[in-house]
């Protein structure tokens, strides 16, 4: 097992340091899907192909957006009467809408707004020993999140889904306030509004200040998962199984609302109606884990099939110290839940009491990367594949 957890922790130094910041639909990150799929190729996966789509290559962009039409609201609200808190109501509720469209995967007229760029995902596969009965999909993102100041400590990260709401509930409460008053003519409603929109203004500032920020090394996140996914094809093509076909995913833009992800579903979901699908996202340092539920405002459960496959594992091996915990953020496995695909996130979890995870920090290096963590969420895939290959048909 140390071997394979070795070469993952090669990946994550490739990855991290030779490459370094891999932002999404940036050439570095076209140079980290390039590195994945002739590491692929070398290994002897099948049909590895670089799939180009169109991404974001911004996630902060579109909150902005929402977050300055609710704004741009307030101030038409105390510029006129009925209809200047109409007007308000009208762009606060485009706010509102534009935040829960965006943070669930779902186009919006802020996406529309915005440029696209270039991206790509890395697939590959390893057939069954035998006649392949089902399909699993191992995944992990290939760019890495820019490093703003709400990331900066562990403080900060607590603070991160508070922030998130109260922006969501600000701009919702903001448009129910000014379309009260276009309805009865009260001008008092605009004092209220005020208040919501030091909210949104406040989240708009973190937003433009967040794309004036450098890209993370990403380390363990997402090098790590990267890394595990390449080690568990190499064993996968000298042991393949006997009845699972393996299908290998490497992901862009998924730091910018998982177009990655969303790509390759449009792409390959027909033939994967019935496909596993195990993303693994930072996994490089503490025990094995799994976020129960994710997601920023509309929350996604891993699929129950999934579910207890894991925790079966889990309790096979105890001293991996397994554990579930609430996802702060989303992985590509948000976007495949809200499809309908069977579906969970492995991430790891550091031990209790540190205080840092390096999340999304420039301090996301190769030397916080642990060995023991990589063994031990290769040890755990492994065995969920083993014991899902062994359950087909039963």
């Amino acid at each position: 097992m140390e071997q394979h957890a070795e070469k993952a922790y090669e990946h994550v130094i490739y990855l991290a340091e030779t490459i370094g910041g891999r932002g999404s639909c940036t050439a570095q990150e076209r140079q980290a899907a390039e590195y994945g799929a002739q590491q692929l190729r070398a290994l002897g996966a099948q049909k590895v192909r670089v799939e180009p789509f169109r991404g974001a290559p911004s996630t902060y962009r579109p909150y902005a957006l929402a977050f300055a039409a609710a704004l741009l609201g307030t101030c038409l609200a105390w510029c006129g009467g009925r209809r200047g808190m109409a007007l308000a109501a009208l762009l606060s509720g485009l706010g509102t809408w534009g935040m829960l469209a965006e943070s669930d995967f779902t186009a919006n007229w802020a996406r529309r707004l915005l440029p696209r760029g270039k991206s790509q995902n890395v697939v590959g596969i390893v057939s069954a020993a035998g006649k392949p009965a089902r399909s699993v999909v191992l995944a992990a993102h290939l760019d890495t999140h820019r490093t703003p100041v709400f990331y900066s400590s562990a403080a900060w990260q607590r603070l991160f889904s508070l922030l998130v709401g109260l922006a969501f509930v600000s701009m919702a409460i903001g448009a129910l306030l000014y379309l009260l008053g276009a309805v009865t003519g009260w001008g008092g409603v605009r004092w209220g509004g005020l208040v919501m929109a030091a909210m949104e203004l406040f989240a708009l500032t973190l937003c433009l200040h967040a794309d004036f920020t450098p890209f993370s090394p990403g380390a363990n996140d997402n090098g790590s998962g990267v890394g595990s996914v390449l080690a568990l094809a190499a064993r996968l093509v000298r042991e393949p199984l006997p009845r699972t076909e393996v299908w290998l995913l490497l992901t862009g833009c998924e730091e910018a609302a998982s177009y990655g992800m969303v790509a390759f579903l449009d792409a390959h979901g027909g033939e994967l109606q019935d496909a596993s699908f195990v993303i693994l996202d930072q996994v490089g340092m503490g025990k094995v884990s799994m976020p129960v539920p994710e997601g920023l405002i509309m929350r996604q459960r891993p699929h129950p099939e999934m579910l207890a496959l894991a925790r079966r594992v889990a309790a096979t091996h105890p001293e991996l110290g397994f554990s579930e915990h609430f996802g702060a953020a989303y992985t590509d496995a948000a976007v495949a839940h809200k499809r309908g695909f069977k579906a969970l996130s492995l991430d790891a979890m550091p031990a209790e009491g540190a205080t840092q995870m390096y999340w999304h920090q420039m301090t996301d290096t190769p030397e916080h990367v642990e060995v023991e963590a990589l063994r031990d969420v290769h040890l755990f895939v492994w065995e969920m594949l083993q014991e899902a290959d062994a359950g087909v048909g039963s």
